[in-house]
């Protein structure tokens, strides 16, 4: 990895370029108990357990549990918050609300994170039932019944459904050309 790295810092000189060493991190994956190190340039890096990487937070056991777990701790208190004011609000600014605020939580590269732990999509459904509890003032029917009500799918489906119009896309353009 040392090498690589020394060759990449070589590639920025040569363009004029200049790593900045303070922004490097390192991350093995896996189960090793050992905390490693490796020197980029000057700059020792030690290995890190997790790293925030465009918006996502990446564990090195790829199980993007501390990831969700922020994700659902947002979209919990945008729930909360659209509860406190429900009684205030029509029908239609309620769903509204959900859609900008609640459920695009759960669009940011739900690709890289989807295939997660049962556990962790009974958390993403449990705040996606309580907002749909909230948005339809219906405390009685079963989540699936909300969201037939809603004319949607779980978040779990719905990521699903963006990975297979992610693979038509690319096969698509694999037959083109």
């Amino acid at each position: 990895m040392e090498y690589d790295t020394l060759s990449a810092i070589i590639w920025f000189e040569n363009n004029y370029m200049m790593l900045n060493q303070s922004k490097c991190h390192f991350m093995i994956s896996g189960n090793i108990n050992e905390h490693l190190w490796i020197k980029v340039g000057e700059e020792k890096i030690w290995e890190r357990a997790q790293e925030k990487l465009l918006g996502v937070t990446i564990d090195k056991d790829l199980k993007f549990y501390y990831h969700i777990s922020t994700i659902c701790k947002k979209a919990g208190q945008k729930v909360s918050a659209l509860a406190r004011v429900s009684r205030i609000l029509p029908f239609h600014r309620r769903r509204e609300i959900f859609k900008a605020f609640i459920e695009s939580q759960f669009s940011h590269c739900p690709l890289v994170w989807m295939f997660c732990s049962r556990k962790m999509n009974i958390k993403i459904n449990h705040i996606h039932e309580r907002v749909l509890r909230i948005v339809y003032n219906d405390y009685v029917s079963t989540f699936n019944e909300l969201l037939i009500k809603d004319k949607t799918v779980c978040v779990h489906h719905r990521n699903l459904q963006q990975l297979a119009i992610k693979c038509t896309r690319l096969i698509t353009i694999y037959h083109l050309h």
